[in-house]
């Protein structure tokens, strides 16, 4: 696995969006700017971040935008400002080859998970994190911000997350691969599809979906062989999963639980990443110990 070297101060970092982009929050967005200067870096940004579209640009643009800041050894990190759609309709004009001659962080989530999964498969490490429309706000960083800057940095150690009542207890090391379910859903079949053997600790997140679509998300998982390979399953934020089509009259971690209990391997729930608050950052691809107890719960990454 081949992972870019740690950040310094006043070092470049890319700013786009290959899926949504600035909208009206356009005064939020140049605050978010600034105070990420004030944490260290130089940025550069692209044109499509300040689009008001659902859809940032023109594919052509984000296109040529994101190739810019990937293949351009001065900038050290990407970090996007939003998630949405459309960041799928880019792979097919990604060099990955290319792309690892000239490593460097790439920092986001939701829809950024293609990207995710593509560098994974191209044997790269990534961060799955927040982007910069849900922090850097105030001048009074949140966990998510602080998170980020230690993983740019190199400062980011590890975890320690209480016990929950679903976890299932153990202890593996692996890498970490995975992401949003729905983008991972849409990517099976796909060159990019998620990465798993029996050395990969499964990360699942959600937002917004019902839990019809959810099961359904969890039944690919394991029909194609995924769910059951894995070492060891995070279950991280599980937000606004609604139950409003045939109700199943339970939480989506007590249907990911039914899935769960089916594996004998450690399992945590209740994982403080993906969509809500805490969004804490993790390294995708780089080695971790996991360590699963009745008090709680140890991720170090090595």
């Amino acid at each position: 696995m081949k992972y870019p070297r740690k950040l310094e101060n006043n070092d470049i970092v890319g700013i786009t969006a290959p899926s949504a982009g600035v909208g009206k929050y356009i005064d939020e967005y140049y605050k978010s700017i600034e105070n990420i200067k004030n944490s260290g870096f130089k940025v550069i940004e692209t044109e499509n971040v300040k689009s008001k579209k659902e859809v940032s640009s023109s594919k052509k643009q984000r296109v040529k935008e994101l190739n810019d800041l990937l293949l351009d050894d001065n900038v050290k990190a990407i970090v996007f400002y939003r998630g949405g759609y459309g960041a799928i309709r880019t792979m097919d004009y990604l060099d990955f080859d290319e792309i690892r001659k000239h490593p460097k962080w790439i920092v986001g989530y939701s829809d950024v998970t293609t990207l995710h999964l593509a560098l994974q498969r191209a044997g790269m490490e990534s961060v799955h994190a927040a982007m910069l429309n849900s922090y850097w706000m105030t001048r009074r960083p949140d966990s998510a911000a602080i998170t980020v800057s230690d993983a740019l940095f190199g400062r980011l150690k590890g975890y320690h997350i209480n016990p929950h009542p679903y976890n299932k207890l153990g202890e593996v090391t692996g890498k970490i691969a995975g992401g949003n379910m729905t983008l991972i859903s849409i990517a099976e079949g796909t060159s990019y599809n998620l990465p798993v053997d029996d050395n990969t600790i499964l990360f699942i997140e959600e937002v917004g979906e019902n839990m019809n679509a959810a099961d359904g998300m969890m039944q690919q998982l394991k029909k194609s062989g995924k769910l059951g390979k894995a070492k060891a399953v995070l279950v991280g934020n599980m937000t606004r999963i609604r139950d409003d089509e045939d109700p199943w009259n339970i939480t989506p971690q007590e249907l990911i639980k039914r899935y769960t209990d089916e594996l004998d391997v450690p399992v945590v729930f209740g994982f403080p990443s993906g969509h809500s608050r805490p969004n804490y950052a993790i390294y995708l691809g780089r080695e971790v110990h996991l360590s699963v107890r009745e008090d709680g719960v140890d991720l170090k990454f090595l």
